[in-house]
C-alpha cells in the first residue's frame, strides 16, 4: 500500500504548487481522489475473498460489510460437503414476486444480491447445506485525520493533488499536468494488465441482470 501518510502526500503536492496554506482543501481533494480511483478502476489490491455457511432454505445471507461489487462473473461459488464446487450466476435489485417459485428449493443456480440490505440469497433455496465462496471488490472507508491511503502508488496521489491544486488556483499548468496524471495512471494500470486473467475495469450495472429474465 501507500508508504506515505495523507499529511506527507498533501505537503509534497502543496510545495510543488507553491501554496502550502491549502491543507484543509487538500484533505478533501485527497479523499475525493481516492474515491474516484477506487470507483473508476478495478485494482487487484481491492480484491477480497469471503466464505461462509449456507443453511438449508436460507433466504438471507449477509454480504461482507465492505462489499462493493462482485469481482467478476465467476465471483460466487457453492461448495458441498464432498468439496465439489458449483458456480452461481448473480443478479441484483430483485423482487421475489418476479421469481419462479421464489420459495422453491433445489440446487441453487443464482446469487440474488440486495444492495440495500447488504444480503444475498440462493435461488432456488438450497436443499442441502453448502459453504459459499465470494470474490469481491471492496471499497476502503473514507478516512479523515492522518492516515495511510489504500493505494500503493504515492506518485500518482501527489500528482493528482497537485493537479487539483492547479485547478483551484486556475493555473495555466493544469492541462499539461492533467495529461501527465492520466498517463501515469495508464502506465500503472499497464503493470496489472500484464496479468491476463485480471480485467481492470468492472461496472456493476453492466454485469447484473434483472431476475425477471429468470422466467
Amino acid at each position: 500500500m501507500s508508504q506515505a501518510t495523507s499529511t506527507s502526500l498533501i505537503s509534497q503536492a502543496l510545495k510543488r504548487l507553491g501554496n502550502e496554506t491549502l491543507v484543509t482543501d487538500a484533505d478533501l481533494w485527497l479523499a475525493n481522489i481516492l474515491d474516484r480511483l477506487y470507483e473508476d478502476h478495478k485494482w487487484p489490491f481491492l480484491e477480497k475473498v469471503a466464505t461462509g455457511a449456507v443453511a438449508i432454505s436460507d433466504s438471507s445471507i449477509d454480504l461482507p460489510a465492505d462489499f462493493d461489487s462482485p469481482w467478476d462473473v465467476n465471483s460466487f461459488k457453492l461448495r458441498d460437503s464432498d468439496g465439489n464446487e458449483y458456480p452461481l450466476a448473480f443478479a441484483t435489485q430483485y423482487d421475489q414476486d418476479n421469481l419462479i417459485s421464489p420459495s422453491g428449493t433445489g440446487a441453487p443456480q443464482h446469487a440474488l444480491i440486495n444492495l440495500e440490505d447488504m444480503t444475498w440469497r440462493p435461488y432456488p433455496l438450497a436443499a442441502e447445506a453448502y459453504t459459499y465462496v465470494l470474490r469481491y471488490r471492496y471499497k476502503p472507508d473514507r478516512e479523515t485525520g492522518i492516515y495511510t491511503p489504500v493505494f500503493p502508488n504515492d506518485a500518482i496521489l501527489v500528482q493528482a493533488l497537485f493537479v487539483d491544486g492547479l485547478q483551484h488556483e486556475d493555473d495555466d499548468r493544469y492541462p499539461v499536468e492533467m495529461a501527465r496524471l492520466e498517463k501515469m495512471i495508464r502506465v500503472y494500470k499497464g503493470k496489472f494488465n500484464r496479468q491476463p486473467m485480471k480485467s481492470q475495469k468492472l461496472r456493476l450495472s453492466s454485469r447484473f441482470r434483472n431476475p425477471g429474465a429468470f422466467r
